[in-house]
């Protein structure tokens, strides 16, 4: 004689199948938790950099010295607020090495912000000006704007360019150095060469600012 199976009791399969829907639903939703757990970290890296970005310039002159040391010029914080955001680039940077070109902004674009390109530092000079400083900064570390996170595998002899109006610019890095985050940065340049500073945090530290001092060796018409 057959026994007859005995069917599972409803409690049981409705537990059964609460469960595979909660396996399911944590499976689907993995990938993005671990998304938005990265975009929130890219934003606090963001944030904390902030925090510590200078906001005014000034600028110290001094008269040059008879001697080979380069003269030290005061540059302070460097990031402003957001405003509206324009794309009117009066220059490019480039960096083959890095596989780094960026725009960068007149001084009065409110798109001119470390929170959203390579930023020209007030009391820069532009490339034709002769024995001047383009001073350009930007973001390094974990984040969509930090245009600036390579350049700390650069080294002395290697080669940057800048295009502004009409003319390609070429520079030779000269000179590599950290100074503290203390509201100001020293940029140490030879007064009498047309010189490209490049500012942005040091690479593993948290109390520095790397500065990349390069100098001009070649013009030429586009």
């Amino acid at each position: 004689m057959k026994q007859r199976r005995k069917k599972p009791r409803t409690s049981t399969v409705l537990l059964f199948s609460l469960i595979l829907f909660i396996v399911g639903l944590f499976l689907v939703s993995y990938n993005y938790l671990i998304a938005k757990k990265e975009k929130i970290y890219s934003t606090m890296n963001l944030l904390l950099y902030e925090d510590e970005t200078p906001k005014n310039i000034e600028t110290k002159e001094e008269e040059p010295e008879e001697t080979n040391e380069p003269v030290p010029e005061r540059l302070a914080d460097i990031g402003e607020e957001d405003k509206t955001i324009t794309y009117n680039y009066i220059g490019i940077l480039e960096i083959k090495k890095l596989n780094l070109k960026r725009g960068f902004l007149d001084i009065g674009s409110p798109y001119n912000n470390v929170n959203k390109n390579v930023t020209l530092i007030e009391n820069s000079t532009m490339p034709d000006v002769e024995n001047g400083n383009l001073i350009l900064a930007a973001h390094s570390g974990n984040c969509w704007v930090c245009y600036f996170d390579k350049l700390y595998t650069l080294s002395i002899g290697d080669i940057a360019t800048v295009t502004y109006n009409g003319y390609k610019y070429t520079y030779e890095l000269k000179n590599i150095y950290n100074v503290a985050k203390t509201g100001t940065v020293e940029v140490r340049r030879d007064p009498t060469k047309t010189v490209l500073t490049l500012i942005t945090c040091t690479h593993g530290s948290d109390t520095e600012q790397t500065v990349y001092i390069y100098e001009l060796i070649n013009k030429e018409k586009k």
